[in-house]
């Protein structure tokens, strides 16, 4: 019926994705190729099931939400990743989502979503892994400086002192840089310089 409604009104007829349960980008995807043809699509469903089923309103709060997703769709795409190593921006990113759940809190539109998807994140990444902070002290741009400082971002965004993680971290990658030295500084020394 859109396709013969899109037809009579001069406008190339688009197909939209299907929502799925098993894909929560799924409803991203709607909505991101859905809002740039929200006039035609808004008269479609007026005309045809009752006038002002879809409001500008409704139209305002997809956009919200399409606004708010983008950021975990950009995260999952990023660290999806198969052809360049994912572990270094793992914190990067985390810092970003954590960021943008904050800064989301005080939206009232938003505010219902939010406060679950926070306490969600901080089930899972309130102890974060230490391979993921072996990865990101390892990456050149970051350094034990950079993990100091996006922990202390960290914090700021979700209320975690993550003081004792820091000193964790920091005892355990010396105990892995001795465990190295002790293995293999013995052939390091032999080499010319």
């Amino acid at each position: 019926m859109f396709k013969n409604y899109c037809t009579a009104q001069g406008v190339r007829p688009r197909k939209f994705g299907l929502d799925m349960d098993v894909r929560w980008n799924a409803t991203y995807l709607i909505l991101k190729h859905l809002v740039p043809h929200k006039h035609v699509f808004s008269m479609f469903i007026n005309s045809n099931y009752g006038s002002k089923l879809l409001s500008a309103r409704h139209w305002y709060i997809a956009e919200k939400i399409l606004e708010f997703l983008e950021l975990f769709y950009d995260s999952t795409v990023v660290l999806s990743g198969v052809y360049y190593p994912t572990s270094p921006l793992i914190l990067h990113h985390l810092l970003e989502i954590a960021s943008h759940l904050h800064a989301s809190k005080k939206d009232q539109n938003l505010i219902v979503v939010v406060y679950p998807m926070k306490l969600k994140f901080l089930k899972y990444w309130h102890h974060i892994p230490l391979l993921y902070s072996f990865a990101f002290i390892l990456d050149p741009r970051a350094k034990m400086r950079g993990l100091f400082r996006v922990l202390k971002l960290l914090k700021e965004s979700t209320s975690c002192d993550y003081t004792s993680y820091y000193a964790d971290v920091k005892t355990e990658i010396y105990k892995l840089f001795n465990k190295y030295e002790r293995k293999f500084g013995a052939a390091m020394s032999q080499r010319a310089t």
